[in-house]
């Protein structure tokens, strides 16, 4: 008597995916050296904040009764007293930390007019 049961192909079996050991411990070597770089990284910039950096507006001023007289390019105060300079750059330097104000002589004396550079800085 023959036998006639259906024959079933032999399926090889699947490879298993499994890491060996020593790939297992380089792995996770490595990615142990990551999460310590970057923690060494947070750590540096949370402590070592880098400076403010500090904003600075320059004017240079010619100070004096009439515009016309005075050197082109240059911010014209109208000279009113004693303190009017001052008064000028406490106005212009609002939301600054300091103030310096440089007065020079002026150009000429057919100017009577002097020149000033008001520095307005958010540190010094």
């Amino acid at each position: 008597m023959e036998d006639n049961k259906p024959t079933v192909p032999r399926v090889p079996p699947r490879p298993t995916r499994t890491i060996s050991p020593r790939r297992r411990i380089i792995l996770l070597v490595l990615l142990g050296g990551i999460v310590l770089a970057e923690g060494v990284w947070a750590l540096v910039t949370y402590w070592e904040k880098p400076a403010a950096k500090s904003e600075v507006l320059l004017y240079h001023v010619c100070l004096g009764s009439d515009a016309k007289l005075c050197p082109a390019g240059l911010t014209f105060v109208r000279n009113q007293g004693e303190d009017t300079l001052t008064r000028w750059a406490q106005q212009e330097c609002t939301g600054y930390k300091a103030r310096r104000i440089i007065v020079n002589a002026g150009p000429s004396q057919d100017c009577n007019c002097s020149l000033a550079d008001v520095t307005c800085a958010t540190e010094y």
